[in-house]
């Protein structure tokens, strides 16, 4: 049966606000067998492309504006040229460099459900943080940012960049489930106290996995750990410690430690960046705490 339909700009269905406030995806047409979407990307944003593993279905990324880096084999993509996944079975990732449109589309798969269903599991997660703990919610954005960054830098890519993004988001999600009078309490914690919040690595697990997996659940799980065996929940020692979750905590322990809290004052950059380098091979990964240095002193 023959289709002929007109969709003008102004009819888009929907629009998507992400994490970026400057990035959107606008929902242009969508039916049972053709999906069309604008996305608008902010600079420096990673774009994580679902697999397509089906010969029959396609997605097709046409760059408009803008440019990106695509991972798998370090290409570049500028105004104009595209982008076409078909047979493809694992997650793909691209990076924009600069701010990016790209027209999407796809055939038989329906990208912009999943893209929702995730935008919803974001919007309620961090909903939940933020209401629990401001600082929480802030100190996770940044954390993200970080291991972003230093993740590129040591060579993730695709399904391990994916993961170890989500754990360094989603690192203190358990955090929702300690008493208030604990996690926000103004002075040092006790004993009792700072054992109750050493669960908050555990008590993630069940939401990771619902919307996860089991790789992000071991580096949110193991991001306490310290390369001398000093940490927690396991006191797991070196490369027991999954390399990811050695790169969360360096990350993580760089912005705790430079950020004000009621009990106490950031510490300068410099400051934490030489703590960081005096516990190299101690409590954190020698190579990555290098690689941590070189990347905040550039």
């Amino acid at each position: 049966m023959a289709t002929f339909k007109i969709i003008k700009a102004n009819e888009s269905e929907s629009t998507l606000e992400m994490k970026n406030k400057n990035s959107k995806i606008e929902k242009k047409y969508h039916d049972d067998i053709l999906q069309t979407s604008v996305m608008h990307l902010s600079v420096d944003r990673i774009l994580y492309i679902d697999p397509v593993p089906s010969a029959e279905a396609y997605k097709s990324y046409y760059v408009v504006k803008g440019s990106c880096f695509v991972f798998d084999d370090g290409s570049i993509l500028r105004e104009g040229d595209m982008l076409i996944f078909r047979g493809v079975g694992e997650v793909k990732t691209l990076k924009t460099l600069e701010d990016t449109v790209l027209l999407v589309h796809a055939t038989n798969y329906d990208v912009y459900r999943t893209l929702e269903k995730n935008q919803d599991t974001v919007d309620k997660l961090l909903k939940e943080i933020q209401t629990k703990d401001h600082y929480t919610g802030e100190h996770s954005l940044r954390v993200y940012e970080l291991v972003k960054r230093l993740a590129v830098r040591l060579g993730y890519k695709d399904k391990a960049l994916n993961n170890i993004t989500k754990a360094a988001y989603y690192h203190d999600l358990g955090k929702i489930h300690v008493p208030d009078e604990i996690l926000n309490k103004a002075s040092r914690l006790n004993d009792d106290e700072f054992e109750e919040i050493k669960n908050h690595v555990h008590y993630a697990k069940d939401t990771v996995l619902e919307y996860f997996n089991e790789d992000v659940l071991n580096i949110i799980l193991q991001h306490h750990e310290r390369v001398n065996g000093s940490g927690y929940p396991l006191g797991l020692k070196g490369d027991k410690i999954r390399r990811e979750a050695r790169i969360l905590a360096v990350c993580d322990s760089f912005d705790a430690m430079i950020t004000n809290r009621v009990y106490k004052t950031g510490k300068s950059m410099e400051v934490a960046l030489l703590e960081l380098k005096e516990l190299s091979g101690v409590q954190y990964d020698s190579e990555i705490v290098s690689a941590f240095i070189a990347m905040m002193l550039e």
